[in-house]
């Protein structure tokens, strides 16, 4: 009957919300801290009564239920304990002091398998594939001026020049713009490659693949916005209408005193039609364009009607980087290993002039 009296105690108490917040307001970094704790200590007084309740039945059946929930109870503790120690870098320290202090009393010695210090290696070793793996497929920003800012950096300042008689500036504030992707491996494949002496993990491939695109996404739709000249183009099926096209928007930059290099970003649909050979002239129109500027850079993350051409130079733009490709452990969620990869950016545009956006 104690047990009863317990577990309707306990109702009474998680019955009402212990956070109070007005309605429509969201968690705080804090009070998502403060929610977890409380969640871990929800989930371990549901272990201690789902495992007292266990002692007192007599049906084997149904003592297994109420034993193997209380084991699932101790992975939701795993999993909010690992959140935790990513919203609490104190929390995390006051963690290993615990466990130090125990070591020196009792010379126990116990690992926490919720951190990814449990393997420390292996977590580098995935984050420097995926990071590798990223760079090997950036099409955009390797082409781009980069500021590297560092990780916590939230907002960078930004330099426009205009042209009004003289040359002047205007100095405005750009937040940095997060991007991530989320993905989970099995316990069983990191065995199998720790077995083989190899990472294979295709779903951490797959995340950076994504990041990246949405990494291009982000750049090109900021250089687009910004554009300080536009023009039109057409679909670029008639032999020597890019080169041609291409050239006059160059003519504009070149007229208004932006060096090079010049680069061309477009949509993989249409620079597939700058390989193909027209008998006219019996070259690519793609050989006829790179001898106009550097470089021709295909990206999914542009439309098909449209292309940008830029001086890619320090006086009209660079990427800002804070964050750059970061592998964070969650935690573990039901037999496998959750992770985040994140990356924060933005685009400094400093003079919109040195941008043509055909469409």
């Amino acid at each position: 009957m104690e047990h009863l009296y317990y577990f309707a105690a306990i109702q009474l108490m998680l019955s009402k919300n212990p956070i109070e917040l007005p309605e429509g307001r969201k968690f705080s970094k804090d009070e998502i801290a403060q929610a977890l704790r409380l969640g871990i200590i929800a989930e371990l007084d549901a272990i201690n009564l789902y495992l007292q309740l266990a002692k007192g039945i007599d049906d084997e059946a149904a003592k297994r239920v109420f034993e193997d929930i209380a084991k699932e109870e101790k992975t939701h503790v795993g999993e909010f304990l690992a959140l935790l120690k990513s919203l609490d870098e104190e929390q995390v320290l006051e963690l290993v002091k615990g466990a130090e202090e125990v070591s020196k009393l009792t010379g126990i010695k116990v690992e926490d398998p919720s951190s990814p210090r449990e393997d420390s290696e292996g977590w580098e070793e995935l984050q420097n594939l995926v990071k590798d793996y990223a760079n090997s497929i950036r099409r955009v920003r390797p082409s781009l001026p980069v500021t590297s800012l560092g990780r916590g950096i939230d907002a960078v300042p930004v330099e426009e020049v205009s042209l009004d008689g003289s040359i002047k500036s205007r100095r405005y504030i750009v937040q940095l713009r997060e991007i991530s992707q989320t993905f989970e491996i099995a316990q069983a494949s990191l065995d199998y490659s720790k077995s083989i002496g190899k990472l294979e993990v295709p779903q951490a491939l797959t995340a950076a693949s994504k990041l990246t695109f949405e990494e291009e996404k982000t750049i090109l739709d900021g250089i687009k916005e910004k554009a300080g000249m536009k023009m039109g183009i057409s679909s670029w099926d008639e032999p020597g209408s890019a080169v041609n096209e291409v050239a006059s928007a160059l003519s504009k930059l070149l007229s208004n005193g932006f060096p090079g290099p010049f680069l061309l970003f477009l949509s993989p649909s249409r620079y597939a039609k700058l390989v193909s050979v027209h008998e006219r002239t019996g070259i690519m129109e793609l050989q006829r364009l790179k001898a106009l500027i550097k470089d021709v850079i295909a990206s999914p993350a542009i439309g098909d009607e449209e292309a940008v051409l830029i001086s890619s130079n320090q006086q009209v733009l660079d990427v800002a980087i804070g964050a750059d490709t970061v592998l964070d452990y969650i935690g573990p969620i039901d037999g496998s290993h959750a992770f985040r990869l994140w990356e924060t950016l933005a685009v400094r545009v400093k003079d919109p002039r040195g941008i043509v956006l055909m469409r």
